[in-house]
């Protein structure tokens, strides 16, 4: 298996050390690197689509972000790596498989590629954004700021028509639900999560007791399992029963 890259970052140590750490992995060929994010749209656009592009996001002329959204239909996955946090929702909104923050170390980075092609398996899986149990969401309001959401805290996730609604066991957070179209398709498959309506996703842990079709959580949050979803919900009672 031969898994081609190519690595974009304007600052010549942080791209040592990227390659050195792709060395130590003998299933990736680097292809290219670039520290001028302008010639590697030119270079990249006229070129075989790759594997992987690994990009920085705070480079002169051109941020890692704007050349991301050009650069997304030559490569099958998009990994960011930089040295600031605030960033990792404009990651995804351009559809980013993962975000490496800096400095990151090669057991990281190795668990990153590990996540998105498994030992064996040229074909890749979709990269869970929750490698850390946590993730951070915007405050709806808010200059910019962030609020981290632990996965074991986490209760619910209710979309409310354009904005979503995080229920953990502290308090609830309001956020747009634009920001979190593919963290609600992972949410959905995480086996630690279940879908009981069209707009209600719930903590497995966090069932505290169910009454016909009515769930109580933890914090008196309570729900009723729609009709579409029934059959889901009474699988997951009977194989944990």
């Amino acid at each position: 298996m031969s898994i081609s890259c190519i690595a974009i970052d304007d600052d010549p140590h942080a791209l040592e050390n990227l390659i050195a750490y792709m060395d130590k992995l003998p299933d990736l060929k680097l292809v290219q690197t670039f520290t001028e994010p302008l010639q590697a749209l030119a270079e990249i656009s006229a070129a075989q689509p790759v594997d992987i592009i690994f990009l920085d996001v705070e480079m002169p002329t051109l941020s890692g972000i704007e050349l991301a959204g050009l650069l997304r239909q030559r490569t099958k996955h998009l990994v960011f790596t930089t040295a600031h946090p605030r960033y990792a929702i404009d990651a995804f909104k351009v559809d980013a498989d993962a975000y490496l923050l800096k400095p990151y170390s090669i057991l990281h980075f190795a668990k990153t590629i590990n996540n998105l092609y498994p030992t064996g398996k040229k074909t890749s899986t979709p990269f869970s954004i929750f490698e850390e149990n946590f993730f951070y969401i915007p405050i709806q309001g808010s200059n910019g700021d962030l609020v981290r959401i632990d996965l074991n805290e986490l209760i619910a996730v209710e979309e409310l028509g354009d904005d979503i609604k995080f229920k953990t066991t502290n308090e609830s957070f309001l956020s747009l639900r634009s920001n979190f179209i593919k963290m609600l398709k992972t949410l959905k498959r995480h086996s630690a999560f279940i879908q009981i309506s069209a707009d209600v996703i719930i903590s497995k842990q966090h069932i505290k007791s169910v009454f016909d079709n009515q769930i109580l959580l933890s914090g008196e949050n309570s729900y009723m399992v729609s009709e579409n979803y029934k059959d889901l919900f009474a699988s997951f009672i009977k194989n944990n029963f």
